[in-house]
């Protein structure tokens, strides 16, 4: 090596060795925390990381960026983990708003806007601090055995008892140990409740299933839920209509409070309803049906194989060659139809299929949502220019299709809950019937759940516009 090239070299290193130290040093000097900003910080991080108080001020500012990152719903994309997952969270850079924060002197007001401010987030992270003491003890599992009853007897009983009272379930006192008492029924319809199976206060198959999900599944349950809270609207508006497709409910808010609710039969395994925004535009009365291609090809057309009458009988006909159902009873999307802007092709409406709505198990449709009351919805939102009961009954009496524009379009979330805490502090799980819970899981690191869950499946395929 000549001299020339020599001395280059060494002064390359020292200007890289300066810049080095440098940055270090700008490092050290912005990791260095006030007292204020100390006391502020471990108080945000004291539930998620009891040892904050102890950590230096690098170590305490990482765990921060983490915690941050959490709450603001930044540690994946939701359509990187399931494609019918539309609601996504704005994009933050949680360093720069950090140290924007640290600046401006704005520290305890950005930390205290980190988390969701709704009443059901905070209900769920007082619910999942019960659930991960339950995690060390955890609950037995009931041993296979027969439908049990109440005023039977059998040597499974007590572990049902226990099993019930490990969740905190009032089990009354027990007088026989081995008697499927009162007290134990009601215990058991209490949990039926709460886990969406259809409420008879009997040791069945699926109550058996619900019964023996671990706790550490119900915790992770707990955990992607609160996920997907994070993902949803800080600010939802007070005029709205919310669709919960794992508890397969409705509701209009008025004013921030519900104001209508109904059942909603949202989308089979195969057809999962998704979970996004729109905004209702518009009732439909008395739409015709334009049939998707493959329900057409795949169930419609192959029952008029088999029965010449079928599409006769069910005001089908084809135009432009697509199958239609003309307006009537028997139209599959009822008397009164919903429009919104849909990228999934999923649709509110009627139903002529009442039936269903009874059933503790919704999960029957193409994807789209069927309203239990299709009809008190259409006059609450065209109450504001004029509208009532009334007039929509005289609308769909009149049997032509009507589409009456709403004035002012209401915003519509499809959201997805299996885990609701309830006011008593207990939480509400409903079956994973999408595989959706069980997906988020493994996306966000925890515990790969044991039972309960189904494969995802493919796309909706509801109907038409």
């Amino acid at each position: 090596m000549n001299v020339a090239l020599w001395v280059l070299t060494i002064a390359r290193l020292a200007v890289a060795a300066a810049l080095a130290w440098s940055a270090g040093a700008i490092s050290a000097q912005a990791a260095a925390l006030s007292s204020a900003e100390r006391q502020a910080i471990v108080r945000t991080l004291a539930e998620a990381d009891p040892q904050a108080a102890s950590r230096d001020d690098a170590d305490l500012l990482a765990a921060l960026r983490r915690h941050a990152e959490t709450e603001l719903g930044q540690r994946l994309r939701p359509r990187a983990v399931v494609d019918e997952w539309a609601l996504q969270p704005p994009r933050r850079d949680v360093s720069r708003e950090l140290e924007a924060a640290r600046a401006a002197g704005t520290l305890e007001a950005w930390l205290g806007n980190l988390s969701p401010a709704s009443a059901q987030y905070r209900a769920l992270r007082e619910a999942r601090a019960r659930y991960a003491s339950l995690t060390t003890r955890g609950w037995s599992i009931l041993p296979a055995g027969p439908t049990l009853r109440e005023g039977d007897r059998h040597d499974t009983i007590p572990a049902l008892r226990a099993r019930l009272a490990a969740e905190g379930y009032e089990v009354g006192a027990e007088a026989e140990p081995t008697l499927f008492d009162a007290s134990l029924r009601a215990a058991l319809e209490a949990f039926q409740v709460r886990h969406g199976l259809e409420v008879d206060g009997v040791l069945g198959p699926a109550t058996r299933a619900a019964l023996n999900v671990p706790a550490a599944t119900r915790l992770a349950q707990i955990d992607a839920n609160l996920e997907r809270h994070r993902w949803t609207p800080r600010d939802l508006p007070a005029d709205r209509l919310e669709v919960d497709t794992g508890g397969a409910t409705a509701t209009l808010f008025a004013g921030g409070r519900p104001s209508l609710t109904m059942r909603v039969i949202v989308g089979d395994p195969k057809h999962p309803t998704p979970m996004f925004a729109s905004r209702i535009e518009a009732v439909v009365f008395n739409p015709p049906w334009r049939v998707p291609g493959s329900i057409a090809t795949k169930e419609i057309l192959p029952r008029a194989r088999r029965d010449p009458g079928y599409l006769a009988r069910n005001n089908f006909t084809w135009v432009g060659g697509q199958l239609v159902q003309r307006p009537g009873p028997k139209n599959s999307l009822g008397v009164v139809k919903f429009d919104l802007p849909s990228p999934f092709g999923v649709y509110l409406h009627d139903t002529p299929g009442k039936a269903a709505f009874t059933r503790a198990d919704r999960a029957l449709s193409h994807g789209c949502m069927r309203l239990e009351k299709p009809r008190e919805l259409a006059a609450i939102l065209l109450s504001p220019q004029g509208g009532s009961v009334e007039g929509v009954e005289t609308a769909i009496a009149a049997g032509s299709t009507q589409r009456v524009a709403l004035r002012t379009p209401v915003p519509l979330y499809v959201f997805h809950w299996t885990a609701v805490a309830d006011e008593d502090g207990r939480v509400a799980f409903r079956r994973d019937v999408y595989g959706w819970d069980r997906k988020l899981m493994i996306a966000l690191g925890g515990v790969r759940p044991a039972g309960g869950a189904m494969a995802s499946a493919g796309s909706t395929d509801c109907a038409d516009a």
